[in-house]
């Protein structure tokens, strides 16, 4: 059974919450999963028994936007990590942190199964044969865009 997504405000809610001011995302079309840019980041929402149910993806501006506002980083210490095309781990760990708390709201939905996330590292495609090969013909999908100082940022949500 496919994941039940949160609400898009309660999702909206929980990320201005933990990065202290109102998010740039909005409801919108995200990018080809079989082409991602450098920079994006997966963390697998994963059942009791290990099977994966979900994953949020990020791309590097939201990675960037979302991690470093959460430790609070220098603007400038974020341009350079967006020009170089990659986030430092603290950045990288902060996303984790972010989908940690929103996994609560997975785990808040009556029907869902009680899910918690492994940790986040840099997306690959996966094959169609891959564990993780639905992710490229996702049973639900909800992207969430917006304009940061990184560039256009793109946050995934996808359920089996």
């Amino acid at each position: 059974m496919a994941l039940t997504f949160p609400k898009t405000k309660e999702v909206l809610d929980l990320v201005e919450l933990l990065i202290g001011e109102k998010p740039v995302f909005r409801k919108g079309q995200g990018w080809d999963l079989t082409q991602p840019e450098e920079g994006c980041y997966i963390t697998f929402l994963q059942g009791q028994d290990k099977t994966v149910e979900g994953a949020i993806i990020t791309d590097l501006p939201a990675t960037l936007y979302i991690g470093g506002k959460l430790i609070l980083l220098p603007e400038a210490t974020l341009q350079d990590q967006s020009q170089n095309g990659e986030a430092d781990e603290p950045i990288v760990e902060a996303v984790t942190e972010v989908v940690n708390n929103l996994r609560t709201l997975f785990n808040n939905i009556e029907m869902n199964p009680h899910v918690a996330p492994t940790k986040t590292f840099a997306y690959q495609v996966p094959t169609d044969d891959d564990y993780v090969g639905w992710l490229l013909d996702p049973g639900k999908r909800i992207d969430y865009t917006g304009e940061t100082a990184y560039g256009s940022a793109t946050l995934t949500l996808l359920s089996r």
